[in-house]
């Protein structure tokens, strides 16, 4: 089903992001994509929508740094065509830049996000650290080697996670977060690219935004609700908000996302996750609605 795509310029090798969030200009403020990655279900990837939409956003923005990204997931979006991304400007003033972005194929609207921007100041407000000591990631198997160690618990990541060469990325051990306790259901993990970016105007930020939706989601899910489903339970994201603390942001090094399930009611599943730098600094907040529901066999 997927060798067609696969040979065509429009499957990405998951090599350089770059070549992923590159967007072609097709007319003022409307941008295309020429590349797409596939989830586990076939469909473009949901990582690849909201970062493509933040930097669609961006090429208007002169220069502001992103502050804010509100992404509703519509309808899924067929990995054979090309996404449009149409730019409203809402507001341009001397502190503050809004933008609304409609993510389209075909005649169909499949993500709607609100982007804000501020200008990068020199007084900082008030910077948020860790408040509490997790493993180095160099000290923590890769996912390959947990599946090698562990075949019973490397069968549900291949079933959650499938392998991204992009990406690297170290799971902390429940045994090991050993500042709460493992019933509440957080989870942690270390991610980092395999592959550096250059630092170019806000291209980590929309890093960020790929890593913060990249079947990540999916570790993020409380295990309670995991076993309701079944071990083959879908995880759909409704509505992904990104909130940026820092001007700037290192998509290149190691980054430590800390999740918290909030809230799970009927299949729906509310989660809140802080993102760290590696030495501990708050560089962005993410909440996520996802909905988990058991795949049909």
């Amino acid at each position: 089903m997927n060798r067609p795509l696969h040979a065509s310029r429009l499957y990405w090798d998951q090599r350089d992001l770059t070549e992923l969030l590159a967007l072609d200009a097709d007319g003022q403020h409307r941008y295309r994509s020429h590349a797409c990655e596939l989830d586990a279900d076939g469909r473009v990837h949901g990582g690849q929508l909201i970062a493509q939409a933040l930097w669609a956003a961006a090429q208007s923005a002169g220069g502001y740094s992103p502050s804010m990204l509100q992404s509703t997931f519509l309808h899924d979006a067929d990995p054979r065509g090309a996404v449009e991304y149409s730019v409203e400007v809402l507001q341009d003033d001397r502190c503050l830049s809004n933008r609304h972005v409609y993510a389209v194929q075909g005649t169909g609207l499949v993500l709607s996000a609100n982007a804000s921007f501020r200008q990068p100041s020199a007084a900082s407000g008030r910077v948020h650290h860790l408040d509490r000591q997790m493993p180095v990631p160099e000290a923590l198997p890769t996912l390959a080697e947990l599946a090698v160690m562990d075949p019973q618990s490397g069968e549900g990541m291949r079933l959650r996670m499938i392998d991204h060469p992009v990406l690297d990325v170290r799971p902390i051990p429940l045994p090991l977060q050993c500042e709460w306790p493992a019933e509440h259901g957080e989870t942690a993990f270390w991610v980092r690219l395999k592959h550096a970016l250059p630092g170019e105007g806000c291209l980590h930020h929309a890093a960020l935004a790929y890593m913060s939706d990249c079947r990540l989601a999916r570790w993020s899910v409380p295990s309670a609700m995991a076993t309701q489903a079944s071990p083959h339970c879908r995880v759909s994201n409704l509505n992904h908000t990104l909130w940026f603390h820092s001007p700037a942001i290192d998509a290149n090094d190691w980054l430590l996302f800390l999740s918290d399930p909030v809230l799970s009611l009927s299949g729906r599943n509310l989660v809140n996750t802080r993102i760290y730098q590696r030495y501990g600094r708050l560089v962005a907040s993410r909440v996520q609605d996802l909905w988990v529901e058991a795949a049909t066999e």
